[in-house]
């Protein structure tokens, strides 16, 4: 489904509308939190292309505290207004915006002040076929880890940039994204020739919590790497050893935090 786009006037109206947010003090965005060792984060989502404010985007604030990743989101209101509260003081966060398929790039920030004024916006931009945040990581290092091995567990993830599952998955070297005419996009396993089943191409398996995804792809693009705790890619054995004939063509298991 579209979300619907407010366009602005112009940049006169938007400037009006940001100094009216920058004037405001971090009680007025946050009246439950404690100033003394709280911070927040204002600003507004904008669509670059389109030149417009974008309601009801989610920004989520992401950062690593007592070797766990945390992690907050908000939406923005009418004007495309966001206020996340309840950050920790003196900590690096990662801010980004999502609305449906489309998300920002990721913006570091360190939460040095109470309040981070509107002079902060998040620009939603078309998802690329690379991103070169990404791209780095998965290269090597100790962090590509979560790039390249068949079990992935949340401290893997600790130290990566707020990211969606499917984004992770999408660079991972033993998996293959295609797209078919009549399936969409599937998601293949890259050691194995791909089955054939009534004609069709058959994509791995998706499974969150032991529940199997339809739409596997959709359901990976909507699951934040916040709220993982680990993710197993099966070959076609494991899979079959797991979950009998089901598992054929190899699984992708995801365990979420919490369970």
């Amino acid at each position: 489904m579209r979300h619907s786009l407010l366009r602005l006037p112009g940049p006169v109206l938007f400037l009006a509308i940001a100094n009216t947010a920058a004037a405001q003090s971090f009680v007025d965005f946050c009246p439950g939190g404690d100033e003394a060792t709280q911070a927040a984060v204002v600003g507004y989502v904008t669509d670059p292309e389109a030149e417009t404010i974008v309601p009801g985007a989610t920004v989520a604030a992401s950062w690593v505290q007592d070797d766990e990743r945390q992690r907050i989101e908000v939406q923005t209101d009418i004007q495309g207004l966001y206020a996340l509260c309840g950050l920790p003081q003196g900590t690096e966060v990662t801010l980004r915006a999502l609305l449906g398929d489309r998300r920002g790039d990721a913006v570091p920030y360190a939460t040095s002040a109470p309040l981070a004024q509107a002079d902060l916006f998040i620009l939603l931009t078309g998802e690329p076929e690379t991103r070169e945040e990404v791209g780095s990581l998965a290269a090597g290092g100790g962090r590509g880890q979560a790039f390249s091995s068949e079990v992935i567990r949340a401290e893997d993830l600790l130290h990566l940039p707020e990211m969606s599952v499917y984004e992770l998955l999408r660079r991972h070297q033993l998996l293959r994204f295609d797209r078919m005419s009549t399936l969409g996009e599937v998601i293949l396993l890259t050691s194995a020739t791909s089955s054939l089943r009534a004609g069709r191409l058959q994509s791995v398996q998706v499974r969150i919590n032991e529940r199997r995804e339809v739409d596997g792809v959709a359901a990976i693009r909507d699951l934040s790497i916040d709220e993982v705790s680990r993710i197993e890619i099966l070959t076609r054995t494991e899979a079959s050893a797991r979950y009998g004939g089901d598992g054929f063509v190899g699984a992708i298991a995801i365990t979420t935090r919490g369970r």
